[in-house]
């Protein structure tokens, strides 16, 4: 299997993660069309939306939602910081009181996490719509990144893996 790399230069990635942020900040509110909730009567802080052919969860603007293998080394914990966060913005918690399987985290910028069974979550800078999956296999920072799935739900094979330069 041939595995894809991304590459972008420094000042590419910044103009990138600047429009990134302002378009994110407009599109905060509800959204996310391809997104369905939960069927149980306990709310849920995340959607679901069938993501690479799989329930896969995404956030409030239906933008997919990861996990990172590095993470699992340190249960509860973010490993991915500095660099790595900026391309993996963290998910920060709702407000509302969290499910059983849902925590709040602190990262070691002091700020919250939102996890799933343990599991810190992020989204991906280089998602470009709503259930866009371009994250899902990518290796960088030092682990591998997966769609975040329901516990219930069997993953399909994902993607052939995906590489990023570890300086990025």
């Amino acid at each position: 299997m041939k595995s894809k790399t991304v590459r972008f230069s420094s000042v590419r990635l910044l103009s990138f993660l600047i429009g990134a942020t302002v378009l994110l900040a407009a599109c905060s509110g509800s959204g996310g069309g391809a997104s369905v909730q939960p069927s149980n009567n306990v709310r849920q802080p995340l959607s679901t939306a069938m993501l690479n052919g799989a329930p896969g969860f995404v956030n409030g603007a239906g933008f997919t939602v990861y996990v990172f293998d590095a993470d699992l080394a340190s249960p509860g914990h973010s490993v991915c910081n500095a660099t790595c966060a900026t391309v993996w913005p963290a998910l920060a918690p709702p407000t509302m009181s969290l499910p059983a399987s849902w925590t709040a985290i602190t990262r070691s910028d002091n700020t919250m996490q939102l996890a799933y069974n343990g599991r810190p979550l992020y989204t991906f800078t280089l998602d470009k719509s709503p259930g866009s999956t371009s994250g899902d296999g990518v290796t960088a920072f030092g682990g591998m990144w997966h769609i975040a799935r329901p516990l219930a739900s069997s993953a399909s094979p994902g993607p052939s893996p995906t590489s990023m330069p570890s300086g990025y």
